[in-house]
């Protein structure tokens, strides 16, 4: 398998390789999401170290987001025309270079542009990973690539805070070896990805277009806006936990684990994964309709659980939460991927993720904002109020029938 090679589905060594590419590709995508949430469970040891509160630690938090936001939206359909593989080097050497700058911050502006950075990495992976899975994949089974993207995605940014926790509250230097060892592994995956054969070669003389190509064709609009605002306040809530939760945990139940802070968000995440896999037989709209409610249901439980720093009604609302974002994510995903050409695919799959880290930043935004004015508390009641009622909408909008809708 070298560099130059591109898969082809003809002969059984040929589909062996798919199905090596396949995992390669998975294990990428999970480890450079799992590098997106390290720096979690250690916000408040920076805090601490560097000078800041719950406020910036929202904007530390966002400045990712946007980093993110911004690869998705100028390079997000760029290996529908360059391949797939250059994207996903190119993700992994801006992990490299952010992982090293975590290593060496000793100021804020050191730690936003990691962030930053990181965000970026993450951005230009999400779409053509994703796309890659689906034309790497050795089956017939439309469905599993989609809910192997999702589990990747959700599994390693659950494992990020755990992660990240652990080390920080067992072993020595906790701002910094957890960051060492990681990049040991990018470093290795790095060098294996290298090997990758190309799953969407670039056709020979094709010029390459670089204006921002986002967006899906006109044919499955109607399909794309139902995910897109089911997709929304699922990453709100893995928002929530991804920014404030840790601090809530620390000062509000008073648990000071640094691994304990990293297990809920590990819990949330590695929870929606397990509810992936025991339903990937499920059609999408089957997923979105079931996690909704549940999504609902985890909003108004860790709110309760935080208003009254009651521990078991918090998790109980974690457990709830992956279920429920767990089912939204792979269906809404899934939907999406099965309503649109090939040709489209990683243009479209960003505009997807677009949808999903808006929903990631916006809120996690308006509590940084409000909270100045009103507290952090009252801050998060009411942005979390909101949210709850967009995943009503979302609820209501996908409840319709749409015969462009794949069931």
């Amino acid at each position: 398998m070298t560099g130059n090679a591109v898969l082809t589905p003809t002969t059984p060594a040929s589909r062996a390789g798919r199905g090596r590419s396949f995992t390669v590709i998975a294990a990428t995508f999970a480890l450079l999401t799992t590098g997106g949430t390290l720096p979690i469970p250690l916000y408040t040891l920076w805090g601490t170290e560097l000078g800041f509160g719950a406020a910036v630690t929202t904007w530390v938090f966002a400045i990712y987001v946007v980093g993110t936001l911004l690869a998705l939206v100028f390079f997000g359909g760029l290996s529908d025309q360059t391949g797939r593989k250059p994207l996903i080097l190119a993700a992994l050497l801006l992990t490299v270079g952010s992982t090293l700058l975590f290593l060496f911050a000793g100021d804020l502006v050191t730690l936003l542009a990691a962030r930053f950075i990181s965000g970026v990495g993450v951005g230009l992976i999400t779409s053509a990973a994703t796309a890659a899975l689906a034309e790497a994949y050795p089956g017939t089974n439309r469905a599993v690539p989609p809910m192997v993207a999702t589990a990747a995605n959700m599994g390693g940014l659950g494992l990020g805070p755990l992660a990240a926790g652990v080390f920080a509250q067992y072993l020595p230097d906790p701002t910094r070896l957890v960051f060492v060892v990681f990049l040991a592994l990018v470093g290795v995956v790095t060098l294996v990805a290298l090997r990758l054969p190309e799953t969407n070669p670039r056709r020979p003389g094709r010029r390459i277009d670089w204006t921002p190509r986002v967006g899906v064709p006109r044919s499955a609009r109607s399909v794309y806006w139902r995910s897109a605002i089911a997709v929304f306040p699922t990453f709100t809530l893995l928002g929530l936990f991804s920014s404030v939760t840790p601090r809530f945990i620390t000062g509000i139940l008073g648990i000071h684990n640094l691994a304990v802070a990293g297990l809920a968000t590990f819990v949330l995440f590695e929870t929606g994964v397990a509810a992936q896999l025991a339903f990937r037989g499920r059609p999408p709209r089957w997923s979105i309709r079931h996690g909704l409610p549940l999504l609902i249901a985890a909003l108004l439980l860790v709110l309760a659980g935080l208003l009254t720093a009651d521990f078991p009604i918090f998790a109980l609302g974690t457990v709830v939460g992956g279920l429920g974002a767990g089912l939204t994510f792979m269906g809404s995903l899934g939907r999406l991927t099965r309503a649109v050409p090939h040709d489209s695919h990683a243009k479209s799959v960003a505009a997807y993720f677009i949808a999903a880290y808006s929903g990631l930043a916006v809120p996690v935004l308006a509590i940084g904002a409000l909270s100045g004015a009103i507290g952090l508390t009252a801050a998060t009641v009411v942005v979390t109020g909101v949210v709850t009622l967009l995943a009503a909408t979302a609820l209501a909008v996908n409840a319709g029938a749409d015969p462009l809708d794949p069931r």
